[in-house]
């Protein structure tokens, strides 16, 4: 342990930290490979509105 080096620091919080690009890449990485979750359910939502709507309808 020793004193903060303040504008390192600073450096890190405001994004150009050591790791930065690699944290980024596994998000957008992340993002892009959970896109079918994404589109499976708001399929499965709407699948449910209009199965909803359709027994209001009915009744």
């Amino acid at each position: 342990m020793g004193p903060i080096d303040w504008p390192e620091f600073w450096q890190v919080v405001g994004g150009d930290g050591p790791c930065n690009k690699e944290r980024l890449a596994a998000r957008v990485d992340a993002w892009d490979n959970g896109a079918w979750v994404r589109e499976a359910a708001q399929a499965h939502a709407a699948k449910q509105a209009k199965r909803q709507q359709q027994s209001t309808k009915a009744a």
